[in-house]
């Protein structure tokens, strides 16, 4: 048992001795605390980064990183641990930490110990205090001031609960390592607080022209329905554009063309999957185990080469579940079996699964079985009722309930398997649904039953209380050692033809692999999710081959196929780019004529609702609250064309207005102004949020900006001498 469980056990005050123990070897500088401290330090430290030039040292990154493994083992122990994940994680954090500590230094900005203490005497945070809270929640200060100033007080538990002196002595070590997360952790919260306000300063101050013009435009909008030509729709056939074009656009933008360094790989995988022999030894483990069953004469020599074989393939038994909690494959097989009858193989795709079912009881919660065909609402909704009654008609007259949801139903989740919902029980579906279908008899259809979701003919076919417990054997192929050496193989034998000058492609296709390849990307991308693989990327040249192992890939074979050093972008590289723009511009004029003829005749009609008819190219779409920020329905940074829109006068026709995309006409059958004198009566406040507003986007750009500029060196992984 460890130390902090029995500590829980001893004390009510848990809770309290860790603020004890903070305060005591904190502030007041316990000597066997400074020690614990300096004992942690090695002296033969290796650098595994560096931000600005100061270094992060190996021993307390990987402290670190074991400290947030074991967390995270500690919250959920089944779950499987990315160590790469981690790693990056941690090592982000401690630059951030850096980098906020560096920053608050250059602002004379600094978190006393005094601080610190303050807040745990007379604001001790929330954690701290739940252990001296009675029923009510009522926070008993005496009790809590009572251990600060005595904290022998958990020693002398241990000895009042018969504990040996030594495992009081351990238990505060223990805690000691803690407490000094803990110090690290509200210095680094009270830094980060300082600098978002000493950064956030400026942001503040808002002038009142500022706020209004703000408050102008998050309150001003029109309802505006509207026509729109898209050029996307117009072919590309017959539009082309001509290097001189290319050029003229590319000298003419290349101040917005810069680039960060970047690199450009291709990669193949190799990934650590079973052989064919490893299918073929798990086909016959199957076969052997399926033999051994069909051989044994009765029901418990059945029952006894199960728990055997439980044993040897590691089977797992299953607590009583109810038919809603069981997959549905297992429910058909095990609903069959009588007590202690074993089943298999059943072939599923966690591989050859073998069952035993160890027991049936009638339970309390019951569980119904239903298929459903669901029709939406859509844009008419009486017209998605008559459709559900005319479906449901036919199911009740007898025709076949799961053709019908695969023909009918728009639930993509169940329409292709018939509308089969499987079991559920209450509190899993809407409260309609959920009322009739648990309220019909097996084999009925009800309906249509309207839910948010549209209109549901509903057929149940099957009601449960039965709760199944149940042990399984799962064979499937396993990764053998000789497999897992042989795709090693391949892939080092790939790099090292790679280093000899063969290209990747030849290699790949001998080894009936396929290569892809990146898009250029930067120092700060974890490429195919690996930080590793970009760090090796940055720090090799064209033409450098590497392998490195990735979670859920297996082994990486990678090589650099293009640099790219910081500047502006060549124009190779933005050719595409450019292409498709001109392109655009040239498909958005060719529509000129046809939106000032469509223009006219909607202006004749007063009404745009006519546009698709008249021009099939055309869509209409209305929008209840257009703003001044540029998004229509689909469309996005229209700036131009959202302005005109909210200025516009009610009722009227306007167009042809170009936007980067296409042309638009509209109609605004109302429009909000903002109320400039609530703005005067609240104009303190507004301020006070604007400012608000300011600081927290102020701040992450700020921090971003610091890490951008920032000088980082990552060495992990790298050999040092």
């Amino acid at each position: 048992m460890g130390a902090i469980t029995r500590i829980r056990q001893i004390s009510p005050y848990f809770l309290a001795v860790f603020a004890v123990l903070f305060i005591v070897f904190m502030v007041l500088q316990d000597s066997s605390c400074t020690s614990f401290r300096t004992s942690q330090k090695t002296p033969d430290k290796i650098v595994v980064g560096e931000v600005n030039g100061e270094k992060i040292y190996q021993n307390v990154y990987e402290t670190r990183v074991k400290e947030a493994i074991d967390q995270q083992k500690g919250q959920n122990p089944d779950a499987e641990i990315d160590d790469e994940q981690i790693r990056t994680q941690i090592f982000d954090q401690m630059v951030d930490e850096i980098l906020r500590k560096q920053e608050a230094d250059r602002l004379g900005l600094t978190v006393t110990k005094k601080e610190i203490l303050d807040v745990m005497l007379y604001n001790p945070p929330d954690f701290l205090t739940q252990g001296f809270k009675d029923s009510l929640g009522r926070f008993n200060r005496q009790a809590y001031l009572d251990l600060v100033t005595n904290p022998d007080a958990l020693a002398e538990r241990y000895t009042a609960a018969g504990r040996p002196e030594e495992e009081g002595r351990q238990a505060v070590e223990t805690l000691k390592r803690q407490l000094l997360q803990i110090e690290d952790y509200m210095r680094v919260s009270k830094l980060e607080e300082a600098l978002r306000t000493a950064v956030g300063a400026t942001a503040s101050i808002t002038t009142p022209a500022f706020a209004e013009a703000q408050y102008r435009s998050d309150n001003t909008f029109a309802a505006v329905k509207y026509a729109f030509l898209d050029a996307d729709r117009v072919p590309d056939a017959g539009f082309t554009v001509s290097e001189d074009e290319i050029r003229t656009y590319y000298d003419k933008n290349k101040e917005y063309l810069e680039q960060k360094p970047a690199r450009k790989i291709k990669y193949m995988t190799f990934p650590l999957v079973p052989s064919t022999k490893d299918t073929q030894a798990a086909q016959k483990r199957s076969a052997d185990l399926q033999r051994l069953l069909a051989t044994a004469p009765t029901t418990a020599a059945r029952d006894s080469i199960f728990t055997i074989e439980m044993s040897s393939k590691s089977g797992t038994t299953v607590p009583f579940k109810t038919m809603n909690e069981v997959d549905p494959m297992a429910t058909t097989v095990l609903a069959s079996l009588a007590q202690g009858d074993v089943f298999g193989p059943l072939n599923t795709v966690e591989g050859m699964k073998y069952y035993r079912l160890d027991g049936r009881r009638e339970g309390t919660n019951p569980v119904t079985k239903a298929s459903h065909i669901l029709i939406p609402f859509g844009a008419n909704k009486d017209s998605a009722k008559i459709q559900a009654t005319s479906v449901m008609a036919r199911a009740k007259k007898g025709e076949d309930f799961g053709a019908l949801a695969r023909e009918f139903s728009k639930d993509p989740g169940s329409a292709a398997q018939g509308g089969d919902l499987g079991y559920f029980g209450k509190g899993r579906m809407v409260k309609e649904f959920e009322d009739a279908a648990l309220g019909a008899a097996v084999g009925s259809v009800v309906g249509p039953v309207e839910t948010q979701y549209g209109y549901h003919i509903i057929k149940v076919t099957d009601k449960q209380t039965t709760e199944l417990s149940w042990s399984e054997i799962t064979i499937k192929p396993t990764l053998s050692g000789a497999t897992k050496q042989r795709i090693l193989a391949d892939a080092s034998m790939a790099v090292k033809d790679m280093e000899e000058g063969k290209n990747i492609d030849d290699i790949a296709k001998n080894l009936k692999r396929q290569v892809t390849e990146t898009q250029f990307f930067e120092e700060r991308t974890p490429i195919l999710g690996s930080r590793e693989l970009t760090r090796w990327a940055f720090d090799n040249e064209k033409g450098a081959a590497h392998k490195t192992e990735i979670k859920n890939m297996g082994w990486v074979v990678a090589q650099i196929t293009d640099t790219r050093a910081a500047g502006i972008k060549p124009m190779e590289d933005v050719k595409d780019m450019i292409i498709a723009k001109l392109k655009g511009r040239k498909k958005v004029a060719s529509l000129k004529s046809a939106a000032e003829s469509l223009a006219q005749q909607l202006k004749s009609a007063g009404s745009v609702d006519a546009a698709s008819t008249l021009n099939p190219m055309a869509i209409v779409s209305e929008m209840p609250q257009v703003r001044d920020n540029g998004a229509l329905q689909a469309v996005n940074g229209e700036y131009d064309v959202a302005n005109a829109m909210i200025k516009a006068p009610v009722g009227q026709v306007i167009g042809p207005i170009k936007g980067n995309r296409g042309w638009f006409i509209f109609i605004s059958s109302s429009n909000a102004k903002a109320d400039m004198a609530q703005f005067a009566k609240d104009k303190q406040a507004i301020m006070q949020n604007s400012a608000a507003r300011s600081r927290q986007t102020t701040y992450y750009s700020w921090i971003a900006k610091v890490r951008e500029n920032a000088t980082i060196v990552d060495n992990r992984g790298k050999q040092q001498d």
